[in-house]
């Protein structure tokens, strides 16, 4: 039996692939859409993001809902589906895409009013156990061997999520997951094609993160591995941090970049990922989200209920008082001086000092 990631534990309520509606019969959440919920800004969330002047938050059993007012109310939206989201991502204020279990990726193309689904895992095993099948079959040794590891991933169901994803505009993107699972689109998700035999290292890491950086791509993954994408080559090749751990997420611009993960640790390259040094937080519970704010501030959350701020891109933090404790997952900045934090009790507001 394989490990399933820290964070896929924390986030994850009622993922597999079967779910339990309000009427006691188990139904596939692939076939059937979410259920309506009265408790939607009090009901697990699992990810955060701005779309517009919109926020975004997607969650358990494939909540989606919606707030116009900076936070300060929430209205649930129809969802495809019943698995649980665990990503959502905007290039523009109307086109968007969330990603969670079951190998699920929806999209929208009106600020998140309306969703569709694009991928899950039974298509996934498809078209990869496909793509290794011709690549075997043409004498590729390397192919041979990731198709009996893709059989390997899907054998009991469409059960590999997509922890991740990130598109760098309206047509090209990535999402990523466990056991070496990356996927690649050039047409905003129509199709996708695997990009698991382009990340260098043969390991088949869990890859918790994708995101765009500077000008960069980055994956966040295990053994405190961070990749970074050689675009004339299209691969991704291994940068060594000095840390052993998971990492869960990234964070920065174009003048540094924070890897961020279990039991508070952070750390922080100037160039690029060609050497790192390690930010002390003081925080014991994993960093589990983080964004920049319009001023410049770095902030944290995470699992034990904590929010950090930092006004020197990570030399230093300051705890940001009067939050509601909780199991933190995601955080993102609202109004000028407000910023929203997303968890297991729901989404909640907060002044920024």
């Amino acid at each position: 039996m394989r490990a399933v990631p820290l964070l896929l534990l924390a986030v994850a309520i009622g993922g597999g692939a079967l779910a339990v509606g309000s009427s006691g019969v188990f139904r596939d959440p692939l076939d059937a859409p979410a259920e309506t919920t009265r408790f939607t800004g009090t009901t697990h969330l699992s990810a955060l993001a701005r779309a517009g002047g919109r926020l975004v938050a997607v969650g358990v059993r494939g909540l989606i809902v919606l707030s116009d007012d900076q936070g300060a109310s929430w209205r649930q939206v129809r969802a495809p589906v019943g698995a649980d989201l665990v990503a959502v991502r905007f290039a523009t204020p109307r086109r968007g895409w969330a990603s969670g279990h079951d190998g699920v990726i929806l999209t929208t193309d009106d600020g998140g009013e309306s969703w569709t689904k694009q991928l899950d895992g039974n298509k996934a095993a498809a078209l990869l156990g496909a793509h290794f099948s011709k690549l075997a079959a043409a004498g590729d040794a390397q192919a041979e061997k990731l198709r009996k590891e893709v059989v390997r991933n899907y054998e009991n169901g469409p059960e590999i999520p997509m922890l991740d994803l990130w598109f760098e505009n309206e047509k090209v993107g990535w999402a990523a997951g466990p056991f070496g699972t990356l996927l690649a689109t050039r047409d905003g998700g129509r199709t996708w094609t695997s990009w698991i035999e382009k990340v260098e290292g043969g390991k088949m890491l869990h890859y918790n993160a994708v995101r765009g950086i500077g000008g960069e791509l980055y994956l966040a993954s295990e053994q405190g591995t961070v990749f970074k994408l050689d675009r004339a080559r299209e691969r991704f090749v291994p940068l060594a941090t000095g840390y052993q751990g998971s990492f869960f997420g990234l964070v920065g611009t174009r003048e540094f970049l924070v890897a961020y993960g279990l039991r508070g640790t952070a750390y922080r390259s100037r160039n690029g990922g060609a050497s790192w040094e390690r930010l002390t937080t003081n925080v014991p519970g994993g960093l589990t989200g983080a964004t920049l704010t319009e001023d410049g501030r770095l902030l944290f959350v995470s699992q034990d209920g904590r929010v950090l701020a930092s006004r020197d891109q990570g030399d230093s933090f300051q705890a940001v008082p009067g939050v509601r404790p909780g199991l933190f997952t995601d955080v993102a900045q609202a109004a000028r001086g407000a910023i929203v934090i997303t968890g297991l009790g729901g989404a909640q507001k907060a002044a920024l000092p």
